[in-house]
């Protein structure tokens, strides 16, 4: 349970007085740490451009740490500084303690920014939090672009506040091939089944005009409810693809894989 007048149960309520029965679909939103500051030139108007999508005062933010935060040359701190300048404006709780709209079937109906979140488990606490629908609104500061985190949010349709687009959405008969992929979660990604299926639907997909690329096969996976472990066993196998590495692997589909899928997708299409 979550202790009464606890930073996140100020801002909770039961899923039930949110009308649970419908869904929330969580409205994201990022900027990455080089967009943000610009080497220290944007700072206040792009901290002014996240705050109109936040909305009005007061603000809640969430860090991996709150130890470091309170150091005087936290770089979280400096953040949420330019965005809250008024201290009474603002709450910082731990990443980690968001798992108590989790634990509690509740949700925040307030904006929430995220600060760098990195860790696998805190990329995986907030990607159960979106899919569950315990958040309405979700800013989150990317600490670098090539973070897996900035990976799921293209994935999961999020603004990038900075340029004020959306990632392109992915084709069907790719997000059928990562469920084949997510499928072997059970038993791992780095190795076996989970391995097979990897390197050979990236090569059969090849041809195909989708490219040898980590980034477009992690959001593929993401897009399907993959986990943050399973993305980085991706990353590191198709990477390994691009610079030429031949992976042994046992055979796990016909050669014509993307036909079939390709062909599935059309009945589920035609049955619609």
């Amino acid at each position: 349970m979550v202790l009464p007048g606890s930073d996140v149960e100020t801002y909770m309520c039961r899923m039930s007085d949110a009308h649970a029965s419908m869904m929330r679909v969580t409205e994201l939103a990022y900027m990455t740490l080089s967009n943000w500051g610009q080497r220290g030139t944007t700072m206040e108007p792009q901290s002014a451009r996240i705050r109109e999508w936040l909305g009005p005062a007061p603000y809640l933010f969430a860090t991996a740490s709150k130890k470091h935060y309170e150091d005087q040359a936290s770089l979280d701190r400096t953040i949420v500084e330019h965005i809250a300048p008024t201290a009474s404006d603002r709450t910082v709780v731990e990443i980690r303690e968001l798992d108590e709209l989790i634990r509690d079937d509740a949700t925040i109906s307030h904006a929430i920014t995220v600060l760098r979140p990195f860790e696998e488990r805190d990329c995986d606490l907030l990607a159960e939090l979106v899919r569950g629908g315990h958040l309405e609104k979700l800013f989150v500061i990317v600490h670098h672009e090539n973070y897996p985190i900035r990976i799921w949010l293209d994935a999961m349709g999020a603004t990038d506040l900075h340029s004020g687009t959306v990632a392109d959405v992915l084709s069907p008969v790719l997000l059928q091939a990562a469920e084949s992929i997510k499928s072997e979660d059970y038993n791992g990604l780095s190795s076996g089944r989970g391995k097979d299926a990897i390197v050979q639907l990236v090569r059969a997909f090849a041809p195909h005009g989708y490219p040898v690329d980590p980034v477009l096969w992690m959001r593929a996976y993401f897009a399907v409810g993959g986990s943050f472990r399973g993305a980085a066993d991706i990353s590191k196998l198709v990477t390994e693809m691009q610079r030429g590495v031949r992976h042994r692997v046992k055979p796990r589909y016909r050669d014509e894989i993307y036909d079939i899928l390709l062909a599935r997708i059309d009945e589920e299409d035609g049955a619609v």
